[in-house]
This record gives structure tokens, sequence and C-alpha cells, in this order.
């Protein structure tokens, strides 16, 4: 019984899961994603030391991000940690796999700038206008 082949066959490119540009992208929004989302849990309580000291009433979003900062980061930032990871398994076409990788780091953009602007109410003499 001799063998006639090694009963391996070379994957095509619709069955691999990722080349290397794809998984390139996919470590560093993976890396991008956890820095943002760790450097706004950690910098949170310091905004709320300051904005406590300062003894006034905050606006709501303000105070929206300050109430759930403890379980909303993780949720948002984890979540598309999961969806880069999990796109990197499931989509086999390498054009879709980037666009999914750039848009959780545009949502993730969004999302840090967002609680950067909600972090700097307009009452405390901070003029977006006139930048």
């Amino acid at each position: 019984m001799a063998a006639t082949g090694t009963g391996f066959t070379k994957a095509t490119e619709n069955e691999r899961p990722g080349g290397v540009f794809t998984w390139t992208a996919t470590v560093l929004a993976c890396a991008y994603i956890v820095w943002m989302g760790a450097s706004l849990y950690l910098s949170t309580p310091i905004f709320i030391n300051m904005f406590n000291s300062m003894g006034v009433e905050l606006p709501l979003s303000t105070r929206i991000v300050i109430a759930a900062y403890r379980f909303l980061y993780p949720l948002l930032f984890g979540g598309a940690l999961a969806v880069v990871i999990a796109k990197q398994f499931y989509v086999r076409q390498k054009w879709v796999s980037l666009s999914i990788t750039l848009g959780a780091v545009v949502v993730t953009v969004v999302i840090s700038n967002g609680n950067r602007q909600s972090a700097l109410p307009s009452y405390a003499g901070y003029d977006r206008e006139a930048q």
C-alpha cells in the first residue's frame, strides 16, 4: 500500500484565514484598541477627582461617562477587540477583513474623542469655537 499523496492540499486564497498583511493590521489594531481603552479607563478617575474638587454641576454627558465608565469601557473596547479578532477567523475576503479592522479602529477613535470632548465642559471657561 504505497501512498501516492501526502494527504495535504494547498489552501486556496479564499480558504486561508488571512495573509500576512491582514494579520499585521489585526495585531496593530488590537494593540491600539487595548492602549486606548486602558488609557481612558485609567485616566477617568483623575478627571472624576478633578471635577469633584471643582464643586460644580457637570453636564449630562460627563455625568454619564463618570457613572458608567467601569463597565462601559470594557464593554465598548472589549467588543471592538472581539470583532477584530473574530473577523480574522470568519471573514475570508482580504478587503472585507481590512475594512472591518479599519472600521473598528475608527469606532475606537470616535469613542475616545467623544469621551475627551465630554470631559471638557463649556462652563469652565473652555470655548470650543475660539480654537
